[in-house]
Order: C-alpha cells, then sequence, then structure tokens
C-alpha cells in the first residue's frame, strides 16, 4: 500500500501511470493470503489504514467511497481486537512498538471520524469508548523543526477530540437544535491553530501540503456542520432569505469554507502542479465547493455573497481549465455547466428578468437542477424552518461571519458600485417582499482579511463597466443531472450527494 500511494504521487513517473493501481491489487492480494479474522496483527490494521487512505484520497474508482466506509468498519473492529484503543500493553513490547500502537490509533479515530461526517453516518469509534494515549509527537529527523510533521499530526488529534467528534456526535443525534451548531461553529472557530499552519507563502513543499492538509480537514467539519441548514435556508419558498433568516449563519459559513477550499487547492497548484494534479481527493472538495456557490448564487443572486462567489467561480474556472491531469477532461465540461447556469441567473436578475429560482418568489414554477440538489441534501433529523427571529440572527454566532459579510460587500463595489434591490417580482415592486434586503455591514476593521486574494482575471469576471448584453432565457442544462460529486468518484451516480466533503 506505500508503494500505491508512493508511485501515485512519484512525479519521476507519468501520472496516469498503471503501477498505483497495481500495487494496490497486490496490496489487497496480500491481505487474502493471511487469515485476517483470526490473526490480527498491528501490520495488518496499518496495511488497511494505508488502503483507506488510498481509496479517499488518490482513487478515481467509482466505488471507492462505499469501499473505504465498509472497510473502515472492518479496520475499526480489528484495531480493537488487538487492543489498539487501550492504554494497558503487555509488559514485552518495546516502547517504540508501543508508540507505533498509539499513532495508528488516533490516526484511525480521526480517520473514522472525517468519513463518518463527510457521508453523514455515525463513527465506528469513539473517545468515549478508549484510553489509549497520545503518541509522542516525535519531531521528523532530517527536517527543519518548524516544518517537521508532528506539530500537524499533534494539532489534528487535538482538534479531534475538542471539535471534530463533539460534532460528529452531536449532528449523528435527531433532532439537534440550531443554537447547537452555533454553539459547535464558535468552538471549532476559537479552536488555537498553529501560526506556521496559517503563514502566507510558504517556500517550502513540506510546509505547503500541510497547509492545504489543515484547511481541507477543518474547512470540511464547518461545511459539513453547516450544510443541512444552508439547503434549508435556501429552499424556499415559504420563507425569504436575508442577513435575518435565522439559518444566515450558515450559508455564510458555507459560502465562507468553500471559498477558502477553492483557494487552497489554487494555491497548492500555483506552487506544484504536477503533485496538486494526482490528489484526487482535494479536487473532488473543490468541486463540491463550487455547488455550493453556484447554488448560493441561483437562489439568492440579491445577496452580497453572490457578487463575491461570481468572482470565486472564477478562480475555479481557470483553474481547472489549468489543470493538464488527463481526468480533468471528465470535470471541466461538468463545471461549465454549473458555472454557466450560475452566471446567466445573475446576470438576468441584474437586468431585471424574472428570475423563478429565487428563494422567495410569486410563481410555481421551479428549476429542476437546483431543486435536485436540495433534494438530495435533506436530512429528515433536521427541524423544519421556523419564522425568521426578530433579532440579528448573527448575534450568537462567531465575529467572523460578520466580518465575511463586510469583505463580502467590498468585493461587490467591484463589480458594481451600486447593489440592484431585489428583482424577485419585476413590473410589480409594491409586491416584492422586503425581506429580501440584505442590510448594509457593520464597519469592521479589515487590517486582516478572512477572504482569499483577489486578482485582475477574476475580480470583475462579467466587465458590467462595459453594459453587457442581456442574456438569453436558457432552459435546462443538458448532462448535469447525472453528475456524481462523489469523493474520488466522477461518474454518474446521482444516489449520492452533490455536496459532500472530507
Amino acid at each position: 500500500m506505500i508503494l500505491a500511494i508512493g508511485c501515485y504521487v512519484d512525479l519521476n513517473r507519468p501520472a496516469e501511470s498503471p503501477d498505483s493501481e497495481k500495487y494496490h491489487m497486490l496490496a489487497r492480494a496480500a491481505l487474502c493470503e493471511i487469515p485476517v479474522l483470526e490473526d490480527t496483527t498491528v501490520e495488518t490494521v496499518t496495511a488497511l489504514y494505508y488502503e483507506l487512505w488510498f481509496l479517499l484520497v488518490f482513487s478515481d474508482k467509482k466505488k471507492s467511497t462505499d469501499q473505504a466506509w465498509a472497510l473502515m468498519g472492518l479496520t475499526a473492529k480489528l484495531a480493537q481486537s488487538i487492543g489498539l484503543h487501550r492504554n494497558g500493553v503487555k509488559s514485552k513490547v518495546i516502547p517504540e512498538e508501543v508508540e507505533n500502537r498509539r499513532s495508528l490509533f488516533w490516526e484511525l479515530l480521526c480517520l473514522d471520524s472525517r468519513l463518518a461526517l463527510s457521508l453523514g453516518r455515525p463513527p465506528s469509534l469513539s473517545v468515549k469508548h478508549m484510553d489509549c494515549s497520545r503518541p509522542m509527537y516525535i519531531p521528523d529527523p532530517h527536517c527543519d523543526f518548524l516544518e517537521s510533521s508532528h506539530h500537524y499530526q499533534s494539532w489534528k488529534h487535538s482538534f479531534y477530540v475538542d471539535c471534530l467528534y463533539p460534532i460528529v456526535d452531536a449532528i449523528s443525534q435527531p433532532g439537534i437544535e440550531y443554537s447547537t451548531v452555533l454553539e459547535l461553529d464558535m468552538q471549532v472557530r476559537n479552536f488555537p491553530i498553529p501560526e506556521h499552519l496559517q503563514r502566507q507563502n510558504s517556500q517550502s513543499r513540506i510546509m505547503l501540503l500541510q497547509q492545504v492538509s489543515f484547511t481541507m480537514a477543518y474547512e470540511s467539519v464547518l461545511l459539513q456542520l453547516h450544510r443541512t441548514y444552508f439547503m434549508r435556508a435556501l429552499s424556499g419558498p415559504e420563507e425569504a432569505f436575508n442577513k435575518r433568516h435565522r439559518y444566515a449563519p450558515s450559508v455564510v459559513a458555507v459560502w465562507l469554507g468553500a471559498v477558502r477550499m477553492i483557494a487552497a487547492v489554487e494555491t497548492l497548484y500555483r506552487r506544484e502542479p504536477e503533485l496538486a494534479a494526482r490528489i484526487l481527493g482535494y479536487w473532488s472538495n473543490t468541486f463540491s465547493a463550487v455547488v455550493a456557490i453556484a447554488l448560493l448564487v441561483s437562489r439568492a443572486p440579491f445577496t452580497c455573497l453572490s457578487p463575491a462567489g461570481l468572482q470565486e467561480l472564477q478562480r475555479a474556472r481557470l483553474l481547472y481549465q489549468a489543470v493538464t491531469h488527463t481526468r480533468s477532461s471528465e470535470i471541466v465540461p461538468m463545471l461549465d455547466i454549473i458555472i454557466a447556469k450560475a452566471n446567466n441567473i445573475f446576470q438576468r436578475w441584474y437586468h431585471g428578468q424574472d428570475v423563478p429560482t429565487l428563494v422567495l418568489r410569486h410563481e410555481d414554477e421551479h428549476d429542476t437542477f437546483i431543486d435536485q440538489l436540495i433534494k438530495m441534501d435533506s436530512n429528515p433529523f433536521v427541524p423544519a424552518p421556523s419564522p425568521p427571529p426578530t433579532d440579528d440572527s448573527f448575534q450568537h454566532a462567531h465575529p467572523l461571519l460578520t466580518q465575511c459579510i463586510a469583505e463580502a460587500h467590498e468585493r461587490a463595489k467591484i463589480m458594481f458600485p451600486m447593489r440592484k434591490p431585489c428583482q424577485c417580482s419585476v413590473g410589480n415592486p409594491t409586491t416584492c417582499p422586503p425581506s429580501h434586503s440584505w442590510t448594509p455591514p457593520p464597519h469592521i476593521d479589515l487590517s486582516r482579511p478572512i477572504l482569499p486574494y483577489l486578482y485582475a482575471e477574476i475580480a470583475n469576471p462579467f466587465g458590467f463597466d462595459a453594459a453587457p448584453a442581456v442574456p438569453p432565457i436558457t432552459s435546462h442544462y443538458t448532462g448535469s443531472n447525472s453528475v456524481n460529486f462523489e469523493l474520488g468518484a466522477l461518474h454518474p451516480n446521482t444516489e449520492q450527494s452533490w455536496m459532500g466533503w472530507f
């Protein structure tokens, strides 16, 4: 399994080399040669752990995520059968072996919770049912101390205990209160992050990979926490969406997480294009981020997040077009369909045309593509939306979300100086719901921005200053309803979610 992963990231080999899958098949064959269920060893569990990572991060097979889920359950049971979850070990075990056992089990804990959160299922391992001590986190040899991976490993395990597992445990239970969601969000955003993981323009490949891995792990937790409420807020038409919507913090949180994911992969690709193109899990996350932003633009073009979202969609488009990996040829047409639809809807709203995809509309016509996205991500355990609160819905949310709105307002000014009013009832403005208004943001110190750098190529994707032509009313974009956005599996399979992050 180590050779399988190594061949995939070996830049001296072609990206489409069959050696990686060959070693993967040989590893499976080797596991079949031993009685895994009767004679389980640490080496066996370690091999299964590496196969899980291979399936989730590098494989592009159609059922790789389903295989990983089944394999995770087996690996968890085998790890418990040899006592990896317990602190006590046999007296004859050497200290190095004790460290290996502890490191392996804590990595399994994190991987199990991330996979469970991504698929919306209960985890196989629980911190409540183990007493395995944490490993020693020894610095990597022949490596700069600040770049050593033991810093990231230590943070990851602490993050699991204080943030990741509490979220997995909470959302696995029916009827979670939205106040609990905001509390968990606050807990994650207040969790300390090592300075080196936030440092900009790192010159080390090791450090860059740690930073991107951190962004994926951190933002995916927040995205999965808020995803259901993001969909509820944009489901309509019974309730308009604006800053006073009770689920508005979740909409901003998903938008912010999606933007950061796209920017992280862009940073990695600009520095290490050959290596970045081979880590398919990153690109799957990025594609799901595009879907989330496009959905917001389609449902709520009147918010300040939508113009900034169009800029980020342009960032993603340019990023995918630059990738030379052969698998990108399967992705770019799907990506163009999603982005083109979002752009078309926004321009139609901007020019005063009727847009049937708005959250609150005055007709019964629905957009089948957008409605399918919402249907696929529905969660029966979440309570039905209640009327919007009378006070500010961001009162109990983290200040970072409010700052995100303020920065998005500044981004919107680049595209046009004055935001358009709501256009959901063109020709009869007196019936336009006043709740569509998006109140101006409070004054916030923007000396430390939270949104990624905005460069000229994406700042004004439509060139509104040049008075673009009014786009025609397009009906349906064919081909998009059979797309599967499942992690690592870019094939037709409509049973999976359109938005899933790992």
